[in-house]
């Protein structure tokens, strides 16, 4: 069977639904919880701030079902495995990209919903290539859990934004 491996969708929210997600993330009293390391086993990173919606067959946070919930029906999704906003310091980092790593060791989707321009992103590796999908907001990408990939911290920005979306398919 031959699986599309990404795509990339520009625009993915229409504005209005957009700017009230961000308006949400951005606040300065959304609540961010501290993880010691952003990969199971990683030697590289420290850490970074997240906020789990859902996890563990359970919603976790209060805006799940009026921010969360029409993005799972946009992508389609019969049903959601993990989902996360994840903000990232580039102080953290000083410029390394995070260590190469897959979602779940069983077939979901996963899908990176960008929340802001900067020169950091993602990168996947695809056919034994690196492709590079870099943060604009509003736009997604979409691949298959057991893609490789990882994240690439920004050089001209302090901090990079992500909701982050393991999720079972139609």
């Amino acid at each position: 069977m031959n699986r599309l491996k990404y795509k990339v969708i520009n625009n993915f929210l229409d504005d209005d639904f957009f700017n009230y997600l961000t308006d949400l993330i951005f606040h300065e009293d959304f609540n961010w919880f501290r993880k010691k390391t952003m990969t199971e086993g990683s030697k590289i990173d420290l850490g970074y701030f997240t906020h789990s919606f859902y996890n563990d067959m359970n919603v976790t946070s209060d805006h799940y079902r009026s921010y969360i919930l029409p993005i799972l029906i946009k992508l389609e999704a019969a049903a959601a495995v993990q989902i996360r906003a994840n903000m990232f310091p580039s102080v953290f980092y000083k410029n390394k990209k995070g260590e190469w790593h897959s979602d779940y060791p069983f077939l979901c989707k996963t899908a990176i919903l960008y929340l802001e321009n900067c020169d950091g992103g993602t990168e996947l590796k695809i056919n034994n290539k690196n492709v590079f999908i870099k943060s604009q907001k509003n736009k997604i990408v979409v691949f298959d859990s057991d893609v490789k990939h990882r994240g690439v911290i920004s050089k001209n920005s302090d901090f990079r934004h992500v909701i982050n979306f393991n999720y079972f398919p139609l």
